[in-house]
């Protein structure tokens, strides 16, 4: 309704991985399916166990205190870029549901 405010760069989406997979004591978070199938498709899953997240529910509590440890990694400011139909089809990318 007032997209004058998405000039003041406020927009902000807190993520969390969608995919861990681990070995031993080596963990790897994927933020994307993309990022998870090219590393699936470059090695085997055998040995690794794989946890699929729904959301922030699924963390454990040691894993929201990691996640909220790390603000950089887990933060991401949207930056108005001065073109409209720019701004919108990030919103839209953003915060549409799948």
């Amino acid at each position: 309704m007032w997209p004058n405010l998405l000039r003041h760069n406020f927009l902000k989406e807190f993520v969390t991985p969608i995919i861990k997979v681990t070995r031993g004591d080596s963990t790897r978070s994927f933020f994307t399916i993309a990022d998870y199938d090219r590393w699936e498709h470059e090695n085997s899953r055998k040995g690794f166990h794989i946890k699929y997240y729904k959301g922030l529910g699924t963390s454990t509590g040691k894993e929201a205190k990691e996640y909220f440890s790390d603000l950089n990694k887990h933060v991401i400011t949207f930056k108005h870029s001065g073109d409209k139909k720019e701004v919108e089809a990030a919103i839209t990318l953003a915060f549409q549901k799948i």
